[in-house]
């Protein structure tokens, strides 16, 4: 029974996502549908004769070429000064704000590359020494003591606190970025085997590090 209970967990995880990229996939799609193709049928050779899919279609390239021009735009001062302004009037509305900045934080997380902010993942003590937490190294000078790592919370890795470590303390993992991240918003109930080993394995090197000093 627990066999063909772990089985159903396994398969629950390896299902969702698979299902909730083809649901919202799915929405899109008919959002674009319902949307950008009545626009472009109220052109009579395109009522006449295309078909609807290809409109569909049509619809959804003409949103891609919207969207890159919204992301150029928001890089220059004009669009970023009315972005920040948009920013500033989420702040303002009650519910909506929370929803905004929840959004927003976890398309960061997910959409920017998160190569740019974190550099390797670390595993070090805290809150006290024997326990062991995960995060990020955001700068790493050889020629200073001491690392700034980025310690995330779970399940939103975008919130947390920024620590200053001495070099000796901070263990660097064999992992990537994007798995550490994966690690972190699962909670640490995804992990592949490899990585559950390089993590156990640097645990046992840390006490035998910590045996030696003593």
């Amino acid at each position: 029974m627990a066999d063909i209970r772990r089985h159903f967990l396994t398969g629950i995880l390896t299902v969702t996502p698979v299902a909730v990229t083809c649901w919202i996939t799915w929405k899109v799609y008919l959002l674009i549908d319902g949307f950008i193709r009545p626009l472009l049928e109220q052109i009579p050779f395109l009522r006449d004769n295309v078909p609807s899919f290809v409109n569909t279609v049509a619809g959804v390239i003409v949103s891609a070429i919207l969207i890159v021009l919204i992301g150029v735009s928001a890089k220059n001062l004009l669009g970023a000064a009315f972005f920040r302004t948009f920013d500033r009037l989420m702040d303002k509305i009650p519910v909506v704000r929370g929803i905004f900045h929840i959004s927003k934080q976890i398309s960061e997380v997910l959409l920017s590359n998160s190569n740019s902010a974190f550099q390797k993942v670390a595993m070090f003590d805290y809150p006290r020494s024997g326990i062991k937490a995960l995060g990020f190294v955001t700068s790493d000078d050889p020629d200073k003591a001491n690392i700034n790592v980025f310690l995330p919370t779970t399940p939103n890795p975008t919130s947390g606190f920024m620590l200053i470590l001495p070099r000796a303390d901070v263990q660097i993992l064999d992992m990537s970025v994007e798995e550490g991240i994966r690690l972190i918003i699962s909670g640490g109930s995804v992990v592949e085997n490899s990585y559950a080993d390089i993590i156990e394995q640097a645990i046992a090197g840390s006490k035998q590090t910590g045996e030696s000093n003593d």
